[in-house]
């Protein structure tokens, strides 16, 4: 019967297609997906958006520590300063510096961790025993020390988040390209002369996305926060540029006075690492090679 034809021997279905009804079997992750891309969509049209400037500073005795209102929807800060404004000005900051940093990870472990799997030998053992070195330093501490070091804007903290991150990338990699380097279809596209790098950037990485793009997901999530953890200690992203990080610290003084402050950032923050560990559990069931021939009930 057709019906109990395993889902994988199905005609004219890709392997895309299968996981990406798989993926929308899990409803966690299909609704972290949605909110995620609320999120960035609120962050891009922030400037329509938001009902003040996020910096304007007009009478702080009147205007300070109001708490929440239809007129003010998070309330304001010690200055005034309208939250909802600066919270949805401030996603762009913690959005974009995680989605970045992501892919500078992502993009530099892939390719170091695709050489060292496929070249092996010397080039591997020498590949792999700088990761091991550069993993003995503790990631957030070498991190406050290199901000702290140098002057932070966004793109220098990108540059630091994402390559201080990438070493579990290229260990993950390294092991799917040894597996896969093995199989026929590498065996043949040498036996017709393709050069080594062709086989790796059309063959080896391709077939080794599927855990990539899982570690993909949860590494915004981690840079988030990382970024969040950086503001928070005031050696990230500094005021008056809001990010969900600093706008966190700023509201810790007034916690008795003013929660809203640090509560509705800190909120913010709390769901959008939420959703991306959701959508990358989704993304790691949807993808697992071993669930091929499942079938639907």
């Amino acid at each position: 019967m057709a019906g109990s034809e395993p889902e994988g021997a199905r005609p004219g279905r890709s392997p895309i297609t299968i996981a990406w009804r798989r993926f929308r079997a899990n409803r966690l992750a299909v609704a972290a997906l949605y909110i995620i891309g609320l999120l960035y969509v609120l962050a891009i049209l922030a400037p329509v958006i938001a009902p003040y400037d996020p910096s304007a500073i007009e009478n702080v005795l009147t205007t300070r520590y109001q708490p929440p209102s239809w007129e003010h929807l998070f309330g304001t800060d010690d200055f005034g300063r309208d939250l909802f404004s600066r919270a949805l000005y401030g996603a762009r900051v913690s959005l974009s510096v995680g989605l970045l940093a992501m892919v500078v990870a992502v993009v530099f472990g892939t390719i170091y961790g695709a050489v060292a799997g496929y070249f092996g030998g010397i080039i591997d053992n020498l590949l792999m025993r700088l990761v091991d070195v550069i993993i003995a330093f503790p990631t957030f501490f070498l991190m406050l020390m290199l901000v702290g070091i140098f002057e932070a804007n966004i793109v220098f903290l990108v540059l630091i988040l994402g390559l201080t991150s990438w070493t579990s990338t290229a260990r993950l990699v390294r092991g799917e390209i040894l597996s896969l380097k093995e199989r026929e279809f590498v065996e043949g596209s040498r036996a017709i002369g393709l050069p080594g790098h062709l086989i790796v950037l059309r063959h080896l990485i391709p077939n080794a996305l599927a855990s990539v793009l899982v570690t993909a997901a949860l590494m915004v999530g981690g840079m988030i926060g990382a970024e969040a953890g950086l503001s928070f200690l005031g050696i990230g992203i500094r005021p008056p540029t809001p990010s969900w990080g600093n706008m966190v610290s700023a509201g810790q003084d007034a916690l008795l006075v003013a929660w809203w402050i640090a509560f509705f950032p800190g909120c913010l923050l709390a769901t959008t690492i939420l959703c991306f560990n959701l959508l990358a559990d989704g993304l790691r069931d949807a993808l697992d090679p071993k669930t091929l021939t499942r079938k639907y009930v």
